[in-house]
């Protein structure tokens, strides 16, 4: 799906894909990896959570819209 897709479709999957793996971690073991690798609290954690949450948004919109980069 992502194998032939435009840069920025790559990067809005790959950060869905974090935030999922990460949310995956926080149910099933209590373990928020992105708060052990950049601290909890800290400006970093918030700006990652930010654009994990915006690809969310982006990769819904792109089952209503066509993306304007690779027209997919």
């Amino acid at each position: 799906m992502l194998k032939q897709a435009c840069l920025l479709c790559k990067i809005v999957g790959a950060f869905a894909i974090i935030g999922a793996l990460n949310w995956g971690l926080v149910g099933l073991m209590q373990v928020n990896l992105v708060e052990q690798l950049l601290g909890v609290g800290t400006t970093l954690t918030r700006v990652v959570y930010g654009i994990v949450g915006l690809s969310g948004i982006l990769l819904l919109l792109s089952y209503f819209v066509v993306c304007p980069a690779c027209k997919k």
